[in-house]
């Protein structure tokens, strides 16, 4: 994953932490949702990757839930990069 992709989903990510309950999800923000899906895979962070994969669930309700942690996993991430 590239810097700048990591800089969109740490933007998406505080806008959805501001809004939490109340933000509307928007078609156009598919692809920011799935590559959160792919990092969280990438880093084996099961608890959330299990509540990306509920049935019936929709994945901004997981990231709603889990905005913290994955706010967390995307800057750590921007910092690996930015130390190699």
């Amino acid at each position: 994953m590239t810097q700048e992709e990591l800089l969109r989903l740490a933007a998406f990510l505080e806008q959805t932490a501001e809004t939490n309950e109340d933000t509307e999800f928007d078609s156009s923000q598919d692809y920011l949702v799935e590559e959160l899906i792919r990092l969280v895979k990438e880093k084996g962070k099961t608890s959330i990757v299990e509540d990306f994969e509920t049935p019936y669930v929709h994945p901004m309700i997981t990231v709603q839930k889990w905005v913290e942690e994955l706010k967390l996993l995307v800057a750590q991430t921007l910092g690996e990069q930015t130390a190699s």
